[in-house]
C-alpha cells in the first residue's frame, strides 16, 4: 500500500484554544498556600523507523522494574541502528547515554556514553548501532539515559528487536494506510476485504468499532470528522508473521459555533504473507474530550458526548452533590448550590502536549459525602507535578469549603504503571478511619493515609483464596490450608475492620468462590472427594454452595445428590455453576451449568449515568441528575493544590520471594495477571493475547505458528515391563535436552511429574497447562518443545509435531510415531482432561 504521512502536528492554535476556551471560571476560597500544580518538564523521546515515527516514550526519574516494562517494542534499522528524536521542551540535555540488558535485566550487555548529538531547533537527533552485541529475533530492553542541566537523570525504555524477517515497515504502512482511509469513503472500499462484519459489531455506537462493525461505522457514519492531529504508532508485539499495533490521534466534528474534539484509538493485529496481509483484529475506540464550561447542560441533563467505556460516577448518601470521570479528568457537581468543579486533571489549557494528554493513568472516586468533599486515588504514572516521571498512587482530598485539593499520601511503586493500575482495580477502599486498603503480589496492606504508615493485612494470597466484591468493601480469604482451599476463611468488611471466622466441618475444607453484592459465596468439599489428576493438580468437587452474610449469616444453601460444584461465576444477577457428577471409577463428568438468581435488588442512584440515541451521532452519555441544572448561572471551579513542606511518603514493604505470576497482555496492555500458567494461557488464547513471565520472557503467544513443524530428533521408543509409557515419555524429553534420569525409579519413589522436570531441567520453566486446549499447546511444539499428554489410564504419549490435519504422536504403547487426525487428536486428548505439561527455556 502507498505510504502517506500528514504534514504538521496537532493544528495547536486553533486545537487548543477551542478545546479549552474558558471564560468566567470562579474560583473560591483557595488559602494562601496554594499552588497550580506544576508543569510537564520532561523531554519525550520518539523512533524514527521506516518514515514513521513510532514509539513515543515518556521518562522516568527512578530506574524501573525492567522485566515488565513492555510498552514498546523498537525493530532495530538497517545496520542494528536505533534511531532516535529527542523533543526536550525547552530543557538543556547535557549528557545521552544508553544501556542494553537482557530482557530481566540481570545482565549488563553494552552501557554507552554519545558523544555528540546534533540539535535541529526544538529537536535533538541521535543514531547509534547495536553491532553484533545481540542475537537475531531475540528481544533485549533499551534504556535511554538524558542527564538534564540539573544534574537529574531521566530514564526512558523500550524493548528493541533485531530482525529481517519480521517485515516491520510492511506493517507500519498497512496500519497507517487504513487508518488514513477511513476518512475517505471512496478510498475505504479497498477496506471491505479485511473486515469481517457481522451481528457481533455493535451499530448503533461510534465510541467502540471492532473489525465486526459494518462498513458505514468504520468510515464514521454520518459524522463530518476531521483529523487533528497525526496519529502516534506504538509497536506492541511483532513476530515474524504476526503483529500488535496501536494509534492515537484527535479528531474534530463540527458543532454549535465551536468544534467538538474526540480521542482516538485503534487496535491493529496483523498477519504477514508474502502474497498479502490479513487484519486479523481491530477496534477503535472514540471518547468525546469533555469540556464543563461549554454548553453541554439540558434541562437535568450533562451531556458528555460520545463515549467508548462506563463512565465512572459515585454520590453522596442524599445525592446532592456527585463525582464523576471523564476522559482522565474528574469532575464533582454540587446539586443544591449548582457548583461544577473540576478536581483533577493533568491536561488543562495552559498545560496541553503530548506528556500531559499520556492517558497511562487511572482516577478513582473514593468517597463523596454531603459537605461536597471527595477523597479521590490517582494512580499510574504521573505526568506532571511533584512526582513527574514517577509511578504510585496519590490520595487525595478535595475540601469544597476551602475549594483546594491536598494530596494526603504518595505511595511510589518502581514497577510499571499497567502492573499498578491492574492490583489497583483489583483492590483499593478507604474506610472511615482513614485506612486505605491495597492488593500487591500476594499480600494485602493496609495504609493509614493521616499516619502515613502501612502494614502487611494478608499475606500468601493465591489467585483463587481470595475474594472481592464489586463494591471493595468485602473481602474475602482462606486462612490456612492448601492454596485454594483450606479449613477456615476470614470474611472482613473493610469499612469497619471487623472480621469473620467462616469454618468448614469435621473432615472438609472450604473455598471461596466470589461476592453477589456484599454476599458471600462459597463452597465445601469433603477431604475424600478430593482427587489428584496425574499432573498433580488437586480437583476441588464442592458437595454444596452457600450464601452468607456479614450480619444475617446463611441466606441459601444448594445442594444437589452425586452433583458437585467445580466453580462459580457471578453475572449481574445470578450466580452461574460449573458442575461436575462422580462415576464409579472416581473420575468425574462435566454436566450442564445450573444458575442461583438473586432476588435482591440494587438500591437506585439520585443521579444516573444513561445512554441518548441521536440519528447524526449515535449513542450518546450523558447524565441525569436529580434537579434542574441552570447552566447560566452555574459556577465553575477550579481547585488548587495546598503546599506543604517535605514529603508524604508511605512506601510499602514488599518482599522479594514473591510467588512468580503470568501476565497476559492484550489490546490495552496488561490485561490479568495469574499463578496457575493454565489459566493466562486460557485467557490469552480468549483475547489473542501473550504470557510473559516474571523475567519478561514469552510463556505463550497468539499467532507465528507455521503450517508444519516435527522434531525429528525424538523417535519411537517401546515401553517395557521395567518402565511404563510415561517414565518413557519423561525420559525421552529429558534425553532431548541433554538430561539422562532414571523417571520410572523416581516416580516409584512418590515424585511427581512436575517436580521431576523441574529437578532436571533446573534452567527451564515447566508448565502445567491442564486444561488448555491443543491448539494453545501447538506454539511449543512449533518451538521444537515436546509436550507430554497423561491419559486417565495412566499412560502418556509425547506431542511432537503437527500440519494442517494432524498432529505427530510418539506413543511408547506401540513404541512408534505416528499421526492422527487433527479432530481425533482434539477428542482423544479432551476425554482425557487435556492434561499437557511442557516447559520454556529461560536461557538466551
Amino acid at each position: 500500500m502507498k505510504r502517506t504521512i500528514i504534514k504538521g502536528v496537532i493544528v495547536a492554535a486553533v486545537f487548543f484554544t477551542a478545546l479549552f476556551l474558558i471564560s468566567g471560571i470562579m474560583n473560591k476560597g483557595n488559602t494562601d498556600m496554594t499552588a497550580e500544580m506544576r508543569g510537564a518538564s520532561y523531554p519525550l523521546i520518539r523512533v524514527s523507523y521506516g518514515g514513521f515515527e513510532i514509539n513515543e516514550m515518556h521518562g522516568y526519574g527512578e530506574p524501573m522494574e525492567l522485566s515488565q516494562m513492555r510498552e514498546y517494542l523498537t525493530p532495530l534499522a538497517v545496520g542494528r541502528k536505533v534511531n532516535l528524536k529527542i523533543i526536550p521542551y525547552g530543557r538543556k540535555i547535557r549528557q545521552i547515554g544508553y544501556e542494553v540488558r537482557n530482557l530481566d535485566g540481570s545482565r549488563l550487555i553494552k552501557s554507552t556514553q554519545l558523544e555528540e548529538f546534533e540539535q535541529d531547533g526544538e529537536e535533538i537527533t541521535v543514531s547509534f548501532g547495536l553491532k553484533d552485541l545481540i542475537t537475531t529475533n531475540q528481544e533485549y530492553m533499551l534504556t535511554i539515559l538524558l542527564t538534564m542541566e540539573d544534574g537529574g537523570e531521566i530514564r526512558y525504555y523500550t524493548r528493541v528487536v533485531s530482525t529481517e524477517d519480521y517485515h516491520a515497515s510492511d506493517k507500519l504502512d498497512y496500519v497507517y494506510d487504513f487508518s488514513v482511509r477511513t476518512f475517505d469513503r471512496e478510498a475505504a472500499k479497498e477496506l471491505t476485504k479485511y473486515l469481517e462484519s457481522n451481528a457481533e459489531g455493535d451499530n448503533t455506537t461510534l465510541g467502540l468499532v471492532t473489525i465486526h462493525s459494518s462498513f458505514k461505522q468504520v468510515t464514521w457514519g454520518d459524522l463530518e470528522v476531521t483529523r487533528e492531529s497525526k496519529p502516534q504508532i506504538t509497536i506492541k508485539e511483532l513476530g515474524t508473521q504476526t503483529g500488535s499495533f496501536v494509534l492515537e490521534y484527535y479528531v474534530s466534528t463540527p458543532g454549535d459555533g465551536n468544534k467538538n474534539y474526540y480521542r482516538v484509538k485503534e487496535f491493529y493485529r496483523l498477519r504477514y504473507t508474502p502474497e498479502r496481509i490479513y487484519l486479523l483484529d481491530f477496534e477503535r475506540t472514540m471518547d468525546q474530550i469533555f469540556e464543563a464550561t461549554r454548553d453541554v447542560y439540558a434541562n437535568n441533563k450533562i451531556m458528555l458526548g460520545i463515549t467508548s467505556g462506563e463512565i465512572p460516577m459515585k454520590e453522596s448518601d442524599g445525592g446532592n452533590i456527585f463525582a464523576f470521570e471523564v476522559g482522565n479528568r474528574l469532575y464533582s457537581y454540587n446539586v443544591v448550590d449548582n457548583k461544577m468543579a473540576l478536581l483533577f486533571s493533568f491536561y488543562d489549557e495552559n498545560n496541553l502536549d503530548a506528556r500531559t494528554l499520556y492517558d497511562q493513568h487511572g482516577i478513582k472516586i473514593m468517597n463523596v459525602d454531603e459537605g461536597g468533599n471527595v477523597i479521590f486515588l490517582v494512580y499510574g504514572y504521573m505526568n506532571r507535578g511533584r512526582h513527574e516521571g514517577g509511578v504510585g498512587i496519590s490520595v487525595y482530598y478535595y475540601d469544597s469549603t476551602m475549594n483546594t485539593v491536598e494530596e494526603l499520601v504518595y505511595i511510589p511503586f518502581y514497577n510499571a504503571q499497567d502492573l499498578l493500575m491492574e492490583e489497583v482495580e483489583q483492590l483499593s477502599y478507604i474506610n472511615r478511619n482513614s485506612m486505605l486498603y491495597l492488593k500487591w503480589g500476594s499480600q494485602i496492606y493496609g495504609v493509614n493515609v493521616m499516619a502515613r504508615t502501612c502494614e502487611v493485612m494478608v499475606e500468601n494470597l493465591s489467585e483463587e483464596s481470595y475474594k472481592v466484591s464489586d463494591s471493595n468493601k468485602m473481602a474475602v480469604w482462606q486462612k490456612e490450608g492448601e492454596p485454594y482451599h483450606g479449613k477456615e476463611l476470614v470474611l472482613m468488611n473493610l469499612t469497619t475492620g471487623k472480621q469473620k471466622t467462616i469454618s468448614a466441618g469435621r473432615s472438609e475444607v472450604i473455598a471461596p468462590i466470589g461476592f453477589m453484592g456484599e454476599d458471600l459465596i462459597y463452597g465445601i468439599a469433603r477431604e475424600e472427594d478430593i482427587v489428584m489428576d496425574f499432573a498433580g493438580n488437586t480437583i476441588f468437587p464442592m458437595y454444596c454452595v452457600k450464601i452468607e452474610n456479614e450480619a444475617e449469616g446463611v441466606l441459601m444453601t444448594y445442594r444437589q445428590d452425586n452433583v458437585y460444584i467445580t466453580g462459580g461465576q457471578v453475572s449481574e444477577n445470578q450466580i452461574i455453576l460449573s458442575r461436575v457428577e462422580k462415576g464409579e471409577d472416581g473420575f468425574y463428568t462435566e454436566i450442564s451449568d445450573d444458575q442461583i438468581m438473586n432476588a435482591k435488588t440494587e438500591q437506585s442512584s439520585k443521579n444516573t449515568i444513561e445512554s441518548a440515541i441521536t440519528e447524526k451521532y449515535e449513542r450518546l452519555t450523558q447524565i441525569a441528575v436529580k434537579g434542574t441544572i441552570d447552566d447560566a448561572l452555574m459556577k465553575h471551579l477550579t481547585p488548587k493544590e495546598v503546599l506543604f513542606e517535605g514529603g508524604r511518603i508511605a512506601p510499602l514493604s514488599i518482599p522479594e520471594d514473591q510467588p512468580d505470576r503470568y501476565y497476559v497482555y492484550g489490546k490495552e496492555g496488561l490485561e490479568s495477571i495469574f499463578i496457575r500458567e493454565s489459566s493466562a494461557v486460557n485467557r490469552a488464547e480468549t483475547i489473542s493475547g501473550v504470557v510473559v513471565n516474571e523475567a519478561g520472557y514469552y510463556v505463550w503467544l497468539k499467532g507465528n505458528r507455521s503450517l508444519k513443524n516435527q522434531i525429528m530428533a525424538i523417535q519411537g521408543v517401546a515401553e517395557t515391563e521395567e518402565k511404563n509409557s510415561l517414565a518413557i515419555c519423561l525420559d525421552t524429553m529429558l534425553a532431548f535436552e541433554g538430561v539422562v534420569r532414571n523417571s520410572e525409579y523416581m516416580l516409584a519413589e512418590g515424585d511427581s511429574v512436575m517436580s521431576i522436570l523441574e529437578e532436571s531441567l533446573p534452567e527451564a520453566q515447566i508448565l502445567d497447562l491442564t486444561g488448555c486446549s491443543l491448539d494453545a499447546v501447538l506454539y511449543y511444539v512449533n518451538q521444537d518443545i515436546p509436550v507430554l499428554v497423561m491419559l486417565r489410564d495412566g499412560s502418556a504419549v509425547l506431542l511432537i509435531g503437527f500440519n494442517e490435519q494432524n498432529t505427530v504422536v510418539m506413543n511408547p504403547e506401540t513404541g512408534t510415531v505416528y499421526k492422527v487426525g487433527m479432530n481425533d487428536s482434539r477428542e482423544w486428548f479432551e476425554s482425557n482432561g487435556n492434561c499437557f505439561i511442557t516447559y520454556i527455556r529461560n536461557t538466551e
